[in-house]
């Protein structure tokens, strides 16, 4: 019986060690601690005690879906963010452990810390979805921050391969910080639509839904325009009837240059050109390139400047070995074979009801492509006549017509008179100044073709 109770009391001793042993004995102070709540989490930050054999700090919590989570803190440092929260949440409960180099914890410090709405929760709060023109919707946000997730747009179709109703995909993407508006397009045609928007964060977990119901597409319809709707105010029109240039090849539905194609004799150019100095100035930031009469109040759809595709059309000016073989041809010196630097790169789009009230104009949309870029990234980069003619009429039939597209708000005014400003135009295809060859000092502006689009009643 003596050596048992020997036994015992030898066991009870070692136990007691061992447990002694698997303490690290340094104790972290709750008041070294503090937390800042930040989107989808909190930043703890500590003084960690005057200790050599402290190696790092961890705290151990639930996140939003109940799973533990331990992050942890170099000895180095003086704060770790604690992640995994979608909605905002107060007292949320921690402990926290300082480690020594063997991985042997300390006696935990029970904590509490609050967090902010996660950026995939926090998209919804300045989101705003809402009818387009034809079968599409827009799609307007605001972000603090870049987005820590993903969001995915559904709308209620038809499954193509069932015939059932489903949720049908229209994109994935990662939002970005900062003010958004998208133009999105349906793909498939319906009366109606309902627009499912749901994100998810990083580790795959749908984080929020929201659900826009009966969002009605507006149709709309072209005006049909011709030199009575034309408005000139500055009087910057070049018009030569033996040239062919002039306001009515604004309205003659040729919109990639298929009239004016092949012209040898460079006096046939079938396209509307402005200047000298057509673009507005610091002095006359408003100056019109032109003012088309709609004849009563409309909402605007969509404006459509065209650019003529790349053909041999236009005439060299002096110095080129066209001027030095054959002279400089009528209006040589303006075209000098370079079409894409009279093309704007920067345009706005204004409205109003009364034309000759200059406080009455109103913003409607913006277009802005740098002046500088490299041509295959331009609106009208089939436009470059420097590098890539269009040999045959028959290649030109084939091809697809480019185009500026200013794109109004579904939700606007309606206006009578309509007005374009050109603040900029393009530089060379190539992007840059290039010795010798004309770069539109005078900036002289063309356009191939217009077209309005209006909501339908």
């Amino acid at each position: 019986m003596k050596k048992l109770i020997y036994i015992l009391c030898v066991c009870w001793a070692w136990v007691s060690c061992a447990e002694d042993e698997a303490i690290f004995h340094v104790p972290m102070p709750a008041e070294n601690l503090s937390f800042n709540p930040i989107a989808g989490g909190a930043v703890m930050h500590y003084r960690l005690p005057s200790d050599a054999n402290i190696y790092n700090i961890r705290v151990r919590y639930l996140d939003a879906f109940n799973q533990e989570v331990i992050r942890s803190g170099s000895y180095a440092c003086d704060s770790l963010v604690i992640v995994g929260f979608n909605e905002a949440r107060t007292g949320v409960k921690a402990t926290v452990t300082l480690c020594d180099r063997n991985n042997v914890e300390s006696e935990p410090v029970e904590v509490t810390f609050d967090t902010k709405d996660s950026s995939p929760v926090a998209f919804f709060d300045k989101l705003e979805v809402g009818p387009g023109w034809g079968e599409t919707f827009t799609l307007s946000y605001e972000l603090e921050t870049d987005m820590s997730g993903m969001v995915h747009l559904f709308y209620i179709g038809e499954d193509p391969l069932t015939k059932q109703s489903d949720t049908v995909l229209i994109k994935s993407f990662v939002p970005t910080k900062g003010e958004t508006s998208t133009v999105e397009t349906f793909k498939q045609s319906r009366e109606s639509y309902d627009v499912v928007v749901r994100t998810e964060d990083f580790r795959g977990y749908m984080v929020k839904e929201k659900v826009w119901s009966n969002i009605i597409p507006r149709k709309i319809e072209k005006c049909t325009l011709s030199e009575d709707n034309f408005h000139d105010p500055e009087e910057l029109s070049v018009e030569d009837r033996y040239g062919k240039l002039g306001k009515e090849y604004l309205f003659n539905g040729d919109l990639k240059g298929e009239n004016g194609f092949g012209n040898e004799n460079w006096d046939n150019f079938n396209t509307y050109i402005a200047g000298p100095w057509a673009t507005a100035t610091p002095e006359n930031p408003g100056k019109p390139l032109f003012i088309i009469d709609l004849e009563e109040e409309k909402l605007p759809a969509e404006v459509r400047l065209y650019g003529q595709l790349a053909n041999r059309s236009f005439p060299y000016g002096e110095g080129s070995w066209y001027a030095n073989n054959y002279g400089v041809p009528e209006w040589g010196e303006i075209w000098n074979g370079n079409y894409p630097t009279k093309l704007p790169s920067s345009v706005t789009l204004f409205g109003s009801n009364d034309m000759n009230d200059d406080a009455s104009w109103e913003e409607i949309v913006h277009f802005e492509q740098e002046r500088t870029i490299d041509n295959e990234a331009r609106w009208c980069s089939r436009c470059n006549d420097a590098d890539d003619w269009i040999e045959y009429l028959d290649m030109l039939l084939l091809e697809e017509p480019c185009f500026l597209s200013l794109n109004c708000p579904a939700d606007g005014k309606q206006y009578r008179y309509l007005k374009i400003v050109v603040h900029e135009v393009f530089y060379t295809p190539q992007g840059k100044e290039i010795p010798g060859t004309y770069t539109n000092p005078e900036k002289y502006v063309a356009i191939q073709e217009l077209e309005i689009y209006t909501a339908k009643d």
